[in-house]
């Protein structure tokens, strides 16, 4: 017994896998193979059936091409064109081809419900069997199904990063899907059409409506300009306004003129009323000519006098005669003095009024500018009004006429570039694909139904893997048997000569190899088989002569006492309560030395009641008066008990049942064993296994 307590440190370090591997799955495999074939097999007819049955569908596309710019309704310079590279445009153009208004007048405008080819169509592998579910009549086709039915056959898809948008419409009949992929754009041109028309007519019915208003107002404003005119008597005011301007400048002009020579002429009359004899100031006068000539002839007499008065004495004839000369042009010069500056006065006179005519003209002048003007500043507001009438009457006549060529030439925003035809390749059902996913679906299904508990569960399914991953050698390999109610209610002895028989005697010879007197039997969950090892064991230890006693345990679910008594009776409770001793309690059995001690009466704390020191006091007597002692506790998972009475026993067999069992589940009991005070399992016992390549069967067959 305590040789196997090296095995206790892989017991608690178990794979991540632990509990199924390649080995067990494929074995799982072989041992269903005939399964997994039927699987493949039935797979493969249901999908000859699907082709069988479904009709062949035809695909036909036609190819669109988003134009790069679209027609406004009207040519106004301002509006703001779309732009039909942006993603939104091309996607709002994607789901109006496929809008259900489009797919409905596809539909009626092809009569698609009177169509042959459509009506003709046979009904798919769901409506077979819908049909067969619930018998309908044939009804004509509402525009509810009609849209179901164009939804259901019109694909429209924008390709990525282009301008190209997929139509691809699928059906029985291959010229239906051509006639129908082309109707689909047709009609969405067409619809395009009518709707851009129908925008336009609010806004042409505008523009004829003002464009009278402001016609209206345009001969309002002229009349009102006109009028003006005429009160005015401002017919060609801008012309008047231009020859006032140019007089108001030679005005001004030649009255500056007259100013200065009236200035001139003031200054000379003021010089000469200072100096009346400054014959300077005549200089540039129009009547000093004289004055200047006397002055000439008076500074040549004066010369040739000189001349004179070096040749003669003054009292020559020639030297008084000379000077009677000069006195007279003197006088004459005094004289003409005189002359000129009476004449300066009449031109300072002059000058005067000259000036005063002149200021009194620009005066004139200038009234007459500013009443132009007054009249100008209405005249210029009615004029403007008139001019900016006639821009907006021009404007709207304009957009007018351009509506009217719009409505016209309007065209949609898509071209076709690849029309579709028909094919003669149909796009469903693929055979092959069919075909190769009903095969693998059903090796796949078969696999699952085979395979998948096993691996969902991690059971063992033979000996080398409950070994390989338990880590603790196996001490028998019972085969998979029906157990009956028999004579001595124990399967040894009322089957002994068949497999299970020999296997329970080969796990009576593993186990009495070590030394130790007692043994329990225990499993990870109930059901795995422990009483049947149990009572079966402590049977085969009484054949072979051994005094044995076997104790059932499982106070919770005992099961002994109505297997070999066919009744409750008072047992190891009430022995280790005290009520009665262990040899008032212990049942013989059926066969020679084999004795029971039921579980006893029933009591609300089995786990407190096995961890009493009477429970130890029990044993030591029962080791006294038997040769073997034989446990059946109960499953380690389920409750505490069997952890327990781990520390009484020499040997703990831990059952599984094979193909059954979760690994993770053993893996949990022998952990929780391994912690526990008693000695760990000395091996397994691999129940119920099946015959074939994986199970008992592997070990050959002797009897």
């Amino acid at each position: 017994m305590n040789s196997n307590s090296s095995h206790s440190g892989n017991e608690c370090s178990l794979d991540p896998s632990f509990g199924w591997n390649i080995g067990t799955i494929m074995g799982v495999v072989r041992q269903r193979l005939l399964w997994l074939i039927l699987f493949a097999l039935v797979a493969v007819a249901l999908g000859g059936g699907y082709l069988i049955l479904t009709p062949v569908v035809y695909e036909a596309r036609t190819v669109v091409q988003v134009e790069q710019t679209a027609q406004s309704v009207v040519g106004v310079q301002d509006a703001v064109r779309e732009d039909l590279k942006t993603v939104e445009i091309l996607k709002t153009i994607e789901q109006n081809l496929s809008s259900s208004a489009l797919l409905l007048r596809v539909a009626k405008t092809s009569k698609l419900e009177q169509d042959p080819r459509f009506t003709s169509e046979k009904e798919g592998l769901v409506s077979k069997l819908l049909g067969l579910i619930k018998k309908t009549t044939k009804e004509p086709l509402t525009e509810a199904a009609l849209l179901r039915t164009m939804s259901d056959r019109v694909k429209v898809a924008l390709r990525r990063g282009t301008r190209l948008i997929d139509v691809t419409v699928s059906g029985q009949n291959a010229e239906l899907a051509r006639d129908l992929s082309l109707a689909v754009v047709e009609e969405y041109t067409k619809l395009h059409m009518e709707q851009k028309l129908a925008a336009s007519k609010p806004v042409y019915g505008h523009l004829v409506s003002e464009a009278e208003r402001l016609k209206r107002q345009l001969d309002a404003s002229e009349q009102k300009l006109q009028s003006y005119r005429e009160d005015k008597r401002a017919v060609s005011l801008e012309q008047t306004q231009n020859i006032v301007v140019e007089t108001l400048k030679e005005l001004n002009k030649s009255l500056s003129e007259a100013r200065g020579a009236r200035m001139k002429i003031e200054s000379d009359v003021a010089t000469l009323q200072g100096r009346p004899n400054d014959v300077s100031i005549y200089t540039g006068n129009a009547a000093t000519s004289d004055v200047l000539a006397l002055k000439q002839r008076i500074a040549e007499q004066e010369a040739a006098l000189a001349s004179l008065a070096e040749r003669y004495d003054s009292k020559n004839p020639k030297y008084l005669q000379a000077q009677s000369e000069i006195e007279k042009l003197k006088l004459s010069l005094t004289k003409a003095t005189k002359e000129a500056a009476e004449m300066v006065k009449a031109s300072l006179s002059a000058a005067r009024e000259t000036e005063q005519k002149l200021l009194v003209a620009l005066q004139e002048q200038e009234k007459q500018a500013l009443d132009l003007n007054k009249i100008s500043i209405q005249y210029n507001a009615l004029n403007r009004e008139v001019e900016s009438d006639r821009v907006m009457h021009e404007a709207v006549l304009k957009q007018l006429k351009e509506t009217q060529i719009v409505q016209g030439v309007e065209q949609g925003a898509i071209r076709v570039v690849e029309p579709a035809i028909v094919t003669d390749r149909p796009v469903s059902p693929k055979k092959s694909m069919v075909l190769a996913i009903a095969l693998f679906l059903g090796v796949a299904g078969g696999t699952v139904f085979c395979v998948g508990p096993a691996v969902l569960k991690a059971p063992f399914m033979n000996v080398d893997d409950a070994e390989q991953q338990l880590g603790i050698p196996s001490v028998g390999l019972i085969p998979k048997v029906r157990v009956g109610s028999g004579q001595h209610g124990i399967y040894l002895v009322d089957n002994p000569r068949t497999l299970a028989a020999e296997a329970l005697r080969s796990l009576r010879a593993a186990l009495c190899l070590s030394e130790g007197r007692t043994f329990m039997f225990c499993s990870a969950l109930p059901g795995d088989g422990k009483t049947f090892c149990a009572v079966n064991f402590a049977a085969a230890l009484a054949l072979e002569g051994h005094r044995t006693l076997l104790i059932d345990a499982d106070l919770r679910l005992p099961s002994i006492a109505g297997q070999l008594f066919g009744k409750e009776l008072p047992g190891l409770a009430d022995v280790v309560k005290g009520k009665m001793t262990l040899s008032e309690a212990v049942l013989p059995a059926k066969i020679d030395n084999l004795f029971v001690l039921t579980a006893g009466s029933a009591i609300a704390g089995p786990a407190e009641l096995l961890a009493s020191p009477n429970l130890t006091a029990m044993m030591e007597s029962a080791l006294a008066s038997y040769d073997r002692v034989v446990i059946d506790s109960a499953p380690v998972l389920a409750v505490s008990d069997a952890l327990r009475l781990s520390a009484q026993v020499q040997h703990t067999v831990l059952v599984l049942r094979a193909a059954k069992t979760p690994g993770r589940a053993v893996a949990r009991a022998l952990h929780l064993l391994a912690k526990a005070k008693g000695s760990p399992p000395v091996g397994f016992v691999l129940n119920q296994v099946t015959s074939g390549p994986v199970g008992y069967g592997s070990y050959g067959s002797y009897t």
